[in-house]
């Protein structure tokens, strides 16, 4: 581990993550022993989520939460500059993800919400994105009811009825 910061070797390491306890830890540490760098930081992991493969963005999530959380003794330079860039992040992944995606990032938020780790802003952030997942999940699940409820019982007794 050398000392001086180089966003190219950042870019590299990033390249390389992967949602191993291993691979998410020895990269947190590496990025808190450049706190003084979280701007750079936090603008490259910002940069290369957008440009990794889907399935590699629940990683850079808990990259995010692992600095976050343990950096936060050392001071608040990357809760803030995370703060910046993390609602989109979330968001993309909540949206496009798959469900274990989804499942993970809305349990990240509250766990952020617990633990205060964003402060106050944290419960908002829980509002806002765990409230529209949730608001979207019933919009879905009246729309699956609607289309169930539409298709009648074959049966004679119940010739007139419609299925729940």
């Amino acid at each position: 581990m050398g000392s001086s910061f180089n966003a190219q070797i950042l870019v590299e390491k990033v390249a390389k993550l992967n949602n191993s306890q291993a691979s998410i830890e020895t990269l947190s540490h590496w990025c808190i022993f450049h706190l003084s760098k979280a701007k750079h930081v936090v603008e490259t992991w910002d940069r290369q989520f957008h440009f990794s493969p889907r399935e590699q963005r629940l990683a850079f999530l808990y990259l995010a939460n692992d600095i976050s959380q343990n950096s936060r003794r050392k001071g608040s330079e990357f809760v803030g500059e995370f703060w910046k860039v993390l609602p989109n992040a979330l968001r993309d992944v909540i949206e496009n993800g798959d469900e274990f995606g989804r499942n993970a990032a809305l349990r990240l938020i509250c766990i952020w919400e617990e633990r205060k780790v964003f402060g106050s802003q944290g419960q908002i952030l829980k509002e806002e994105l765990v409230g529209r997942h949730s608001e979207d999940n019933n919009r879905n699940e009246r729309h699956v009811v609607l289309k169930l409820q539409k298709k009648p019982v074959k049966n004679a007794v119940e010739k007139n009825s419609f299925r729940l």
